[in-house]
């Protein structure tokens, strides 16, 4: 599983308070941890600074690459800021994300073939939220398809059918399993993706919830997964479900986080 840490929010008041204060140590630590933790990426939505989100951008990644060995997920949906995010990142980072709306496609695919990040595509196009897997199915396949012309590599692109909150759709978590079978059983080499924590919003017990969604998102075929590598909770179930799943050869990472504490 590949793990994107979500902490590095704005919609946080801790973290929106440290970019608009330019507190490197806290932003820092915060990403060191998560990275410690075992995140592969590490998310940084800076959407709530408005029209200071690019210098923002242009003043933080360079910092935090320089204490990371991970690269970073740059989360906007501001276009202009998402262009300096990925002009300052060093390496290979992550746009999260493109959706299939025109927009979208106008503004981002100019730097998609610019800076060659790896990307994040969301479900959804001008007609709205897909009511149906097969209409997320028929979205995933159009800009598949649209990125391999712009010769993306499919192994750097993640599909995101989009977790609705249960609390508002109870039929939400089994749309996104419909239609995460069908994306990998007709893309098998595409990675997917998911903001995990999206499907308990507005309900207690909310990391309970969040685990056993992570489980059976795993069982259907999910790659990888937006959450907060500081739940031990939530890495100790993904550590156990892969092993009882035969994907820890030799309980290695099972065996390993237990020894070290980690679980």
């Amino acid at each position: 599983m590949i793990i994107v840490g979500e902490r590095l929010n704005s919609s946080r008041r801790s973290v929106l308070q440290a970019l608009e204060q330019k507190d490197i140590k806290f932003l820092v630590d915060q990403a060191q941890r998560q990275e410690k933790a075992g995140a592969s990426y590490i998310d940084l939505n800076s959407a709530a600074l408005l029209d200071k989100e690019a210098e923002t951008l242009q003043w933080a990644i360079p910092l935090l690459q320089k204490e990371l060995h991970v690269p970073l997920s740059i989360d906007t949906p501001n276009p202009e800021a998402m262009e300096v995010g990925l002009k300052y990142h060093e390496g290979q980072a992550l746009l999260n994300s493109l959706s299939g709306e025109s927009k979208k496609i106008k503004a981002l695919l100019p730097m998609i073939k610019k800076y060659r990040p790896r990307v994040v595509v969301l479900c959804l196009d001008d007609n709205g939220l897909p009511k149906s897997s097969n209409q997320e199915l028929s979205i995933a396949d159009k800009m598949l398809t649209l990125l391999d012309k712009e010769g993306l590599s499919i192994e750097d692109i993640f599909v995101d059918p989009l977790v609705h909150p249960v609390g508002v759709d109870r039929n939400a978590p089994t749309l996104f399993f419909e239609s995460l079978e069908k994306i990998k059983k007709k893309f098998p080499l595409v990675k997917t993706i998911a903001g995990i924590s999206n499907v308990s919003f507005g309900l207690p017990r909310r990391k309970l919830l969040n685990r056993v969604f992570l489980v059976l998102a795993l069982q259907r075929g999910l790659d990888a997964a937006i959450l907060d590598p500081f739940d031990k909770g939530v890495l100790a179930v993904l550590n156990a479900a892969e092993a009882l799943m035969g994907k820890d050869a030799g309980m290695k990472n099972y065996l390993t986080s237990i020894r070290s504490g980690k679980l």
